[in-house]
């Protein structure tokens, strides 16, 4: 249903009637059939952009190379934070330069391996310092990370052996099934436990 204006009630002198009251036609439909009517409307935001996908962690237990890497980080910290922001800092409010979570999360990421640059530890961690302190923070990681597993496994020769001729290993050959036997019948297909009645 149409609405009507009511605008000649209100102002019967004029053949136009109440200018207050009609209800007039838009001078512009929609954005749809007239966009250049609004666009000084339009927002110039930049949209965000998405941060990069952090690595999933599992669950672990750890070691002595990760407390003794905390507690490196944690003095660390302790420093910074006395060496930029001075004493009275790091005394009212501890150290401000990285924060638990972070902290912890470094812990965590140089135990599976995660962080080896400085981009690794931006993406792995958001810390907005990681450009400032980044290569101290990866020294520390350096330093504190496990020895590697060698890849050669020495064994001791022993006496009397001056021979340098290793013999290779040969894989034993896997075993052949045979096929179920019948005990009763001595065909092959079935074992002879099911036993039909006739």
């Amino acid at each position: 249903v149409p609405i009507e204006s009511d605008h000649h009630e209100c102002d019967s002198i004029d053949t136009h009637g109440c200018s207050r009251c009609n209800i007039m036609a838009p001078s512009t439909c929609c954005d749809i059939h007239n966009p250049s009517d609004f666009s000084s409307y339009e927002s110039c935001v930049p949209k965000a952009t998405r941060a990069t996908q952090r690595s999933r962690l599992p669950k672990y237990t750890k070691d002595k190379y990760d407390y003794a890497l905390e507690t490196s980080l944690l003095d660390w910290c302790d420093e910074k934070t006395a060496a930029v922001y001075g004493w009275a800092c790091l005394n009212d409010d501890g150290p401000v330069i990285m924060s638990d979570y972070t902290l912890d999360r470094i812990v965590d990421c140089a135990h599976h391996c995660k962080i080896e640059t400085c981009q690794d530890l931006k993406r792995e961690m958001g810390w907005m310092d990681s450009e400032l302190y980044g290569d101290e923070v990866l020294s520390l990681i350096q330093r504190h990370a496990p020895p590697l597993p060698s890849v050669f496994v020495s064994t001791p020769l022993g006496r009397g052996t001056t021979s340098s001729i290793t013999t290779p290993t040969v894989a034993p050959l896997p075993q052949l099934q045979l096929p179920a036997t019948c005990s009763a019948c001595g065909q092959e297909g079935h074992n002879g436990e099911c036993n039909l009645l006739l």
